[in-house]
């Protein structure tokens, strides 16, 4: 599967790139998991427990970005996963003419 996520990571960077929007892409992905983590298809409890965990842990690192000459994940800028999660929510309500809203529901 990891060609198929390669692929993926090279077809939207050059669109973002073509589009000069680099800094608008965010995609978050843990190539580390092993056996039963990094199937699709294991729904025990304790296969979903582990795969919340690996969730925590991928909001708390940095925002990384693959480097397409290399293949490399490379550190995107300073904010964590959660960070960008954060901003970007905040700006497509801020856009949304549906934002305020949204807002103001939460109340």
């Amino acid at each position: 599967m990891q060609a198929s996520s390669d692929m993926v990571d090279y077809h939207i960077s050059t669109a973002f790139q073509a589009l000069h929007s680099q800094e608008n892409n965010i995609r978050i992905e843990d190539d580390t998991p092993t056996g039963n983590l990094a199937s699709v298809d294991i729904a025990t409890e304790e296969n979903l427990n582990n795969l919340i965990k690996v969730g925590e842990e991928l909001l708390k690192k940095r925002v990384a970005r693959v480097n397409l000459d290399s293949g490399v994940f490379e550190p995107a800028y300073k904010a964590t996963n959660e960070e960008a999660l954060v901003k970007e929510k905040e700006l497509r309500e801020a856009r949304s003419p549906h934002g305020k809203f949204i807002a103001l529901r939460k109340i």
